[in-house]
């Protein structure tokens, strides 16, 4: 069973940082939850960071060394966090043009996909991965995990 963490900021960031291959200090000011194997391992973390409060937008980035991570309880809580805990109307991510598998998780969660020439240097592409509360919303996991705390049906 997994176990979900809230208190270590550093230390998930820390590992999110490497995991991406960036530095600690370009997220700015941040949160983390991180999700820990049935031995308290860490094997993945998000971390929400450039947050405008203003325009309810949250930049996410999302690491992980075991597929176990990826689940319905993970996307949960991620989810939960950017739209009813940060009361955000929209959450981005920038994720490499090579990750297929990632990119095709987005999609099927309805986030919108917009290639960035060059945006991980000149020779890779980037995609920015952006996703309303109303795509949530209507993706096929909020509907089999739950609606919203704002009186939509809950889903079975």
């Amino acid at each position: 069973m997994l176990q979900f963490v809230y208190d270590n900021d550093t230390i998930i960031a820390e590992f999110i940082a490497h995991m991406l291959g960036r530095e600690l200090r370009s997220f700015g000011r941040y949160k983390t939850l991180g999700v820990l194997d049935a031995d308290g391992r860490l094997i993945g973390g998000i971390v929400y960071h450039n947050y405008d409060k203003a325009a309810g937008v949250i930049e996410v980035g999302v690491a992980a060394v075991d597929r176990r991570f990826f689940n319905r309880a993970t996307f949960r809580r991620l989810f939960e966090y950017v739209f009813i805990g940060a009361e955000c109307q929209m959450l981005f991510s920038r994720v490499r043009a090579s990750n297929e598998h990632l990119l095709s998780q987005l999609a099927r969660l309805n986030f919108n996909l917009t290639l960035i020439p060059r945006l991980y240097g000149r020779d890779e592409d980037g995609v920015i991965a952006t996703l309303t509360d109303d795509q949530w919303l209507d993706s096929k996991l909020a509907r089999r995990v739950y609606r919203d705390a704002t009186g939509r049906e809950e889903a079975a």
